[in-house]
């Protein structure tokens, strides 16, 4: 049976094309936001976000140098590009990055990009950093290596090729001299490293910088920082945990228990097993069970001594606290004190009565004395 198509169902139906029309409209900014955080940022851009504290005009200046020397790049290519080697073309693009933008000195603690374009000034960060940008505007095929404590650049040629960004002169070096780099020596220990990775080295080398200067709070927040661009660093979790460890040592110099306590509970979230760090921690806990039971504590040292675990052992015991707390009570002349400490030594050793005794017998001699 035909349906007669009504005036009324046409605007219905035009009113609701309409309805849809607009809420898409309306929706395509929270989509275009949306894609655009989906998109794996480059390099640059987690170049300038690891900085932290790069102000808008540095980062302005540094990426109109930047996009000057890719212009220049573009207009200078030797002609018949595409018959170079891949060595060849890694070589002009590296003596270019030398030659008009990494023309400073090399500065072991300089890893910022923004520095390196502004001043010239590089370390094996930031010249590795700017090495696969113009690498990866050149077409090359490289990848980020890193060792313990250096990174640099390779070539996926055949034969792969190590470059080490820092060395102005490296293609004109010969092999044996080549050889005797920190990339070569490496072999078979060194590791690619992401783009996050690679960006990641530079809050990552910062809280290196932090910690040498006692700023322990800013160097948790940089290697914080680290390991939420390359989740994965194990050297950024074991770094975190040894200044986390002298942060804590430091608080309990300064007799700031609650603060030592409160960085060991960090280092027990992070869940790292280091056993040199657990013997440290243990050492970090009897510190602070000394302090309290100087400042007649003894119950929160006990409480304390009673959460650690038993990987390392302590100086202290359940036993000698209780003892020094009875002892103190004696000596100040509150027997009330020290003989309700003593009852509730009975109470945690009801279990070993040869220890029972024992504290009967110096509570006696503390009492007839």
């Amino acid at each position: 049976m035909l349906r007669i198509w009504k005036e009324s169902d046409r605007v219905l139906w035009m009113l609701i094309l309409l309805y849809l029309a607009i809420m898409t409209i309306a929706s395509l900014p929270a989509l275009r936001q949306a894609a655009a955080a989906s998109r794996p940022a480059n390099l640059l851009d987690m170049a300038w976000a690891a900085e932290g504290n790069l102000s808008e005009t540095n980062q302005a200046t540094a990426q109109q140098r930047l996009t000057e020397h890719l212009t220049w790049m573009e207009d200078n290519l030797p002609r018949q590009w595409g018959r170079y080697s891949l060595e060849e073309r890694a070589a002009w693009v590296f003596q270019a990055m030398h030659d008009r933008l990494l023309n400073g000195q090399y500065d072991e603690d300089q890893n910022a990009l923004s520095i390196a374009l502004i001043e010239g000034n590089y370390n094996c960060v930031s010249a590795t950093i700017l090495y696969q940008i113009l690498t990866d505007r050149a077409g090359l095929p490289t990848v980020a290596m890193q060792t313990r404590g250096h990174v640099w650049c390779r070539l996926l040629s055949r034969p792969e090729l190590d470059i080490e960004t820092t060395c102005a002169t490296w293609f004109l070096l010969e092999p044996h001299d080549q050889s005797q780099s920190p990339a070569i020596q490496a072999a078979g220990e060194a590791q690619t490293l992401s783009a996050r990775g690679l960006a990641a080295k530079i809050p990552y080398n910062q809280a290196s910088l932090d910690a040498a200067k006692g700023d322990y709070p800013a160097a948790i927040r940089h290697l914080d920082f680290a390991l939420s661009l390359d989740p994965q660093d194990s050297a950024a979790m074991r770094n975190r945990s040894a200044i986390l460890n002298n942060w804590a040592v430091a608080c309990i110099a300064e007799k700031d228990c609650q603060t030592a306590l409160d960085i060991l509970k960090r280092m027990e979230d992070q869940r790292l097993h280091d056993p040199d760090l657990e013997v440290n921690r243990r050492k970090i806990v009897d510190a602070v069970i000394d302090q309290w039971c100087r400042q007649g504590r003894y119950s929160q040292s006990l409480r304390l001594l009673q959460e650690q675990s038993d990987q390392s052992p302590s100086r202290h015991s359940v036993r000698s606290i209780y003892q020094q707390w009875i002892e103190d009570a004696a000596n100040r002349g509150d027997w009330y004190e020290a003989k309700n400490a003593l009852r509730l030594a009975i109470s945690a050793h009801q279990e070993d009565p040869l220890t029972v005794a024992q504290l009967r017998r110096k509570y006696r001699q503390l009492s007839s004395s």
